[in-house]
C-alpha cells in the first residue's frame, strides 16, 4: 500500500517536475545572455539584475498580504464537498476573492506609483517598474487559481504542457526585448505578457466549465482557514527575501545581483524537486482518511526526500564555481561562494516543508505561523549582525542557520501533534556523508578544469555508492529496487 502510494506520487511528481526542470534548464541556458544584455556596461549589469530581484521580492510579499494562501484553503476543502457544483463554487469563490484584492492593489500601485517606487526601489525613476510588478501579480494570481485547480484534479500533463508553453513564450519574448535594449523593463514585460496570456486562457476555461458563482459561507471558511497563513506568509517573505533589502541598503544593488544569482542557483533543488512534489503531495495527502497510513507514508516521504535533497545539494556545492562561471557573465563570478551555503539552507527548508504537512492536516495553521514567526525574527537578527560584516555571504549564512533551526523546531512540534516517528538515523546519515564528501573536495590539489570536474564527479558518485554498501537500504527497499531494475531490463 505504501509503495503503491509512493509510485503514484512519484509518477505525478515526475510529470510536474518536467515544467520546473525545463524552466531551470532554459533559465540556465539563458542566464549568460540575461546577465550580459541586462545592462550596457559591467558596472550596470549587476545593479540592473538587482532591480529584477527587488521586483521579484515585491511580488512575493504583496502576494502574501493580498491572500495568495487562500489557495491552501481551496486545496484543503475541495475533497470535502460532495458535488461538482459545490467544488466548482469553491474554486470560483477563491478566484473572485483573489482577483478583487490584487486588482485593487494594481489600481493603488498605479495611483501612488512614484512615492511607492521611492519606498521600494529608493528612487522614483522606477515608478513604471512598480506598476508592471503589480500587473504581473494580478495576472499571475488569477493563473495560479487555475493551475491549482488542475493540480487538485491531478491533470499533471495539462499542467506541465501549459506551464512549459508559457515558459518558452516568455523566454522568446525576453530575448527579443533585451536585444532591442529594454534592459530590466524587457525582462518584466516578458513575464507580464505571458502571465496575462495564461490568466486569460485559464479564466475562460474555468468560467466555461464551472461558471462564476460566489459563496459567502465558502469565502468565510477560506478566510478563516487561511488568515493565519497570511502572517506565516509574511514571515516566510522575511525568511526568503528580506535579506535582499539588507544587502541593498548596506552594500548596494551590485551585491544584490550577486546574491540573487547565487540564491537562484542554490535553490534549484527546491524549485525543481520539492515544488513539483508538493503539487501532488498536498492534494493527495489531504484526501486520505487513514491516519495510520498518513503516518507511514509521511515517514517514508521524509526519508526519501531528505536523501534526494542531500544528493542535489552535494552536486550543487561541489560544482558551484563551474556552474556560476558557465551560467553568468564574468562580473558575477564571486557569486559562487554563496551557492553551496544557499543550497544547504534549502535542504533544511525542504525538510521543514514535509514535516509541516501535519499542521495542515490537523488544521493547526496557527502553529505554522508561530514557528515561521520565530524563524523570521531570528533571520532578521542574523542578517543585521552578519550582512554588515560579510555582505551577501552573511545573508546566505543567515538563511542556513534560520532554516536549520526551523526544521528542528518543526520536527519537535509536529511529533507532539501527530507522531510519525521519523527514521532519525536514515535522516542524519546522508547529511553527514554529503558534508564529509564536500569537505573532502577541499583536499583536492590544483587540477586542470577537466581533471577537477572528474574528481568532483567521483565524489558525487561516491555518495550513492557508500550508502548502498553501508547498509542504508532496508531489505524491502532492496527487493523493490531489484523489481524495478528487472522491469526496466524486460522493457
Amino acid at each position: 500500500m505504501i509503495y503503491a502510494a509512493l509510485k503514484r506520487l512519484g509518477k505525478h511528481s515526475v510529470i510536474y517536475a518536467l515544467g520546473p526542470a525545463v524552466h531551470k534548464l532554459l533559465g540556465f541556458l539563458l542566464l549568460p545572455f540575461v546577465t550580459i544584455w541586462i545592462g550596457t556596461t559591467a558596472a550596470t549589469r549587476a545593479g540592473n539584475y538587482g532591480v529584477l530581484e527587488i521586483g521579484s521580492v515585491t511580488i512575493a510579499i504583496a502576494a502574501q498580504v493580498l491572500g495568495i494562501n487562500l489557495l491552501h484553503g481551496m486545496t484543503r476543502f475541495h475533497p470535502e464537498y460532495s458535488t461538482d457544483k459545490e467544488r466548482g463554487t469553491l474554486v470560483t469563490t477563491t478566484l473572485i476573492l483573489l482577483a478583487g484584492t490584487t486588482g485593487v492593489a494594481l489600481l493603488l500601485a498605479w495611483i501612488f506609483r512614484e512615492p511607492a517606487a521611492e519606498l521600494v526601489f529608493e528612487s522614483r525613476t522606477f515608478a513604471p517598474v512598480l506598476v508592471v510588478v503589480f500587473a504581473i501579480l494580478f495576472f499571475q494570481t488569477i493563473g495560479q487559481v487555475g493551475l491549482r485547480w488542475l493540480q487538485i484534479l491531478e491533470r499533471s500533463i495539462t499542467y506541465g504542457v501549459l506551464t512549459t508553453v508559457k515558459l518558452v513564450l516568455e523566454i522568446g519574448l525576453k530575448v527579443w526585448l533585451l536585444l532591442i535594449g529594454l534592459a530590466y523593463m524587457g525582462a518584466f514585460y516578458s513575464v507580464l505578457g505571458c502571465e496575462a496570456l495564461v490568466a486569460v486562457v485559464l479564466f475562460v476555461v474555468i468560467v466555461r466549465k464551472l461558471g462564476l458563482s460566489f459563496s459567502r459561507p465558502m469565502a468565510k471558511r477560506l478566510i478563516l482557514y487561511s488568515w493565519p497563513l497570511v502572517l506565516s506568509g509574511l514571515f516566510m517573505f522575511v525568511l526568503h527575501q528580506a535579506d535582499r533589502f539588507f544587502v541593498q541598503h548596506l552594500r548596494g544593488e551590485g551585491e544584490v545581483g550577486l546574491y540573487g544569482l547565487a540564491y537562484k542557483l542554490g535553490a534549484v533543488g527546491n524549485t525543481v524537486f520539492f515544488e513539483a512534489f508538493g503539487l501532488i503531495w498536498f492534494p493527495y495527502v489531504f484526501a486520505m482518511r487513514d491516519d495510520d497510513l498518513v503516518r507511514k507514508l509521511s515517514r517514508k516521504v521524509l526519508t526519501y526526500f531528505n536523501l534526494l535533497m542531500c544528493a542535489v545539494t552535494l552536486v550543487l556545492a561541489l560544482f558551484a564555481r563551474e556552474i556560476v562561471s558557465t551560467m553568468a557573465a564574468p562580473e558575477f563570478q564571486p557569486a559562487w561562494r554563496a551557492l553551496p551555503i544557499v543550497a544547504l539552507g534549502y535542504l533544511f527548508w525542504a525538510l521543514f516543508q514535509v514535516q509541516s504537512t501535519v499542521f495542515y492536516l490537523q488544521q493547526k495553521t496557527g502553529t505554522v505561523s508561530m514557528l515561521v514567526a520565530g524563524a523570521a525574527i531570528l533571520n532578521l537578527a542574523c542578517n543585521a549582525l552578519l550582512v554588515p560584516r560579510m555582505g551577501y555571504l552573511g545573508a546566505a549564512w543567515s538563511t542556513v542557520l534560520t532554516f536549520a533551526l526551523l526544521a528542528a523546531a518543526t520536527w519537535i512540534a509536529a511529533e507532539r501533534l501527530m507522531p510519525i516517528r521519523p527514521e532519525t538515523g536514515r535522516l542524519i546519515a546522508p547529511l553527514l556523508l554529503a558534508a564529509g564528501l564536500f569537505c573532502a573536495s577541499f583536499l583536492l590539489p590544483d587540477l586542470s578544469p577537466l581533471a577537477a570536474c572528474s574528481a568532483k564527479g567521483a565524489l558525487a558518485l561516491a555518495f550513492p555508492a557508500i550508502l548502498c554498501v553501508s547498509g542504508f537500504l532496508v531489505p524491502e527497499e532492496k527487493d523493490k529496487i531489484k523489481e524495478i531494475w528487472s522491469s526496466i531490463r524486460r522493457r
